[in-house]
């Protein structure tokens, strides 16, 4: 405090000082004029305060800012908050952007997958509209229902690969088993070797091709497809060709019977949108 108290009495002080010298130099201009030695004495008195003047405009000045910032403050807090505004809005604006151009390739990428599946075989765009995963089904709800033609049994593909199959219908909405799910199964095939197995649903994010020849020669990351034909005593077969994941890990059998394979799928069906039903209930 006692410091405090020091620096507040010279800073007085010298203010007091620098006043007083301004009055001895305005007095002694008005009395004197521009010339004689009064003249020359308010000079050399103006040039022995400029020191004083300039050490008092550093004390002052950050106080006459601070003062000034003050003033202007509520202005200040308005153009932030105009400003915060804006860029919220130019993020939506982005946000949708991105999520149309991300529709729009969507979109492009089905044509070319209807395309692959050829002309002769008729398909339904539709939306996912909810996902329902429990210990008892893997499954999501599409947009479309018997109203637009589609029936249980018929395959379900995304731009990345194979969904699952319509298991049940309504007017306006179907329910779709996903590949992940334990009950479905579809055999596939091997993009380096041509070798078939069973592709089963492990009730989580992977799946599990089985039954493959325990000589086969099986590589990381090798794609998996649609064989194109049925599992025995199955469902109906999904169309040949469409891609079902890649391989993650292989297991051969400690018996030496047959080979596991793990794969991943190739569709995220965590961000999946937008689907093909496929119009028949594929090959017998």
């Amino acid at each position: 405090m006692a410091g405090r108290g020091g620096r507040l009495w010279s800073t007085r002080t010298l203010v007091a000082s620098l006043v007083a010298a301004s009055l001895v130099t305005i007095t002694v201009d008005y009395r004197g004029g521009e010339s004689g030695p009064i003249a020359f004495l308010s000079s050399a008195l103006v040039a022995a305060i400029a020191p004083l003047q300039q050490a008092v405009s550093s004390v002052t000045g950050p106080i006459g800012g601070f003062v000034s910032t003050f003033t202007h403050l509520p202005a200040i807090r308005r153009e932030n908050a105009a400003l915060r505004d804006r860029v919220a809005t130019l993020e939506r604006q982005l946000a949708t952007t991105d999520a149309d151009a991300r529709r729009l390739a969507e979109l492009e990428s089905l044509l070319a997958l209807r395309d692959q599946l050829g002309g002769d075989r008729a398909t339904l765009a539709a939306q996912v509209i909810a996902s329902g995963v429990s210990d008892l089904e893997w499954t999501i709800q599409i947009d479309r229902g018997s109203s637009d033609g589609v029936q249980v049994g018929m395959p379900v593909v995304a731009s990345a690969g194979l969904v699952g199959r319509v298991i049940r219908v309504a007017p306006n909405a179907s329910v779709v088993r996903l590949v992940l799910d334990p009950q479905a199964a579809v055999v596939g095939r091997l993009g380096s070797s041509g070798t078939t197995g069973v592709v089963s649903g492990q009730g989580d994010r992977e799946l599990r091709m089985s039954f493959l020849d325990p000589n086969a020669v099986v590589t990381a990351e090798d794609a998996v497809v649609t064989a194109g034909y049925k599992v025995a005593g199955g469902e109906p077969a999904f169309p040949a060709g469409i891609l079902i994941g890649q391989v993650a890990r292989v297991k051969p059998d400690p018996a030496g019977l047959e080979t596991y394979v793990t794969i991943r799928p190739a569709v995220d069906f965590a961000t999946l949108d937008i689907v093909l039903v496929v119009l028949s209930t594929g090959v017998a």
